[in-house]
């Protein structure tokens, strides 16, 4: 295994790169820019604001009564704001008459988030079942690599694993990020300490509603560790409907994370090489929470992959 030294020295080499690639312009935003030019073209109008007011025409079934209607979409095509929801996306994109590929690029790469939204009861779909049985066998992988110890020392049983998932992640998550070693065994020792989280991790996990796709490569990191690589994270996204890790993709607020994680995963697989399982899942804490250090002092707060706010309690 690699020392930490020269591991640290590679990690803040990479920081810095990706600080530098996420000031760049957003390839998805390049890519709708050119699906905007050719209705422009297709439609013969040379002014953004005509075409801008036919998209809203088309989206809403009327005219705009003041020119402030338009400024919405304005604001989806320049990049500065995207749609709030994604029956909003999926009407500008109808409206800019994008083929189905292009659809489901603008949802899960313009948009950022996984090709299907399931809300209420969604059993009877069999693409609902079948991720919802992959988030299921995934938690119960990670309840089974629970060490004894860690059980005692929470006071789990065996049988009560389930019931303190979301215990168990909290406590795991904080050791990704810089919240001090204090305050981790604190958590572990008060269940308390989690329990904001509860209603939206168990959301989360049962694949109810919107579930960003940082959060789903976060969820991925937590559970899959130690035994977790580019491959399988690649083929655990595209099974929940999410792209895969792309090299050009970026988060929808412009974070090259793919390029970070893409280079984190081939680290840690290259370094941790024929090493046990506990220290190739300490190896990863580590060079994470060095990452989450460093973009918490540079003040890119949006490339803290493994922080959510629950944790700041």
């Amino acid at each position: 295994m690699e020392k930490m030294a020269d591991v640290e020295e590679v990690l803040l080499h990479l920081a810095n790169k990706c600080i530098r690639l996420s000031g760049e312009e957003r390839p998805e935003l390049t890519w709708l820019k050119q699906i905007y030019d050719r209705f422009r073209n297709r439609y013969g109008i040379s002014e953004k604001g005509k075409a801008d007011s036919l998209l809203y025409e088309r989206m809403y079934s009327s005219v705009p009564a003041k020119p402030s209607d338009t400024l919405k979409i304005r604001y989806w095509r320049t990049g500065r704001h995207l749609p709030v929801k994604r029956e909003q996306c999926l009407l500008f994109g109808r409206a800019l008459e994008m083929n189905e590929r292009e659809l489901d690029f603008l949802i899960k790469g313009y948009y950022d988030r996984s090709d299907l939204c399931f809300e209420g009861d969604k059993n009877g779909y069999p693409v609902f079942r079948e991720r919802k049985a992959l988030m299921e066998g995934m938690v119960m992988e990670y309840l089974e690599k629970v060490p004894p110890a860690k059980q005692l020392q929470m006071g789990i049983t065996r049988r009560t694993l389930e019931n303190n998932i979301r215990h168990l992640y909290y406590t795991d998550a904080m050791k990704y990020v810089n919240v001090g070693a204090l305050r981790i065994k604190l958590s572990l020792d008060s269940h308390i300490t989690s329990i904001n989280y509860d209603s939206e991790l168990a959301r989360s996990l049962r694949l109810e509603g919107e579930v960003s796709r940082r959060t789903m490569i976060r969820h991925l990191l937590i559970l899959g560790m130690p035994y977790m690589s580019r491959e399988l994270m690649d083929e655990r996204l595209s099974m929940l409907g999410y792209l895969p890790l792309k090299e050009k993709h970026t988060l929808a607020d412009g974070s090259r994370l793919d390029w970070l994680l893409i280079r984190l995963l081939e680290l840690y697989e290259g370094s941790c090489r024929g090493q046990e399982p506990k220290a190739c899942g300490k190896w990863f804490q580590n060079a994470c929470r060095r990452l989450d250090i460093f973009f918490e002092e540079k003040g890119m707060h949006n490339l803290r992959f493994m922080y959510f706010k629950a944790l700041k309690e």
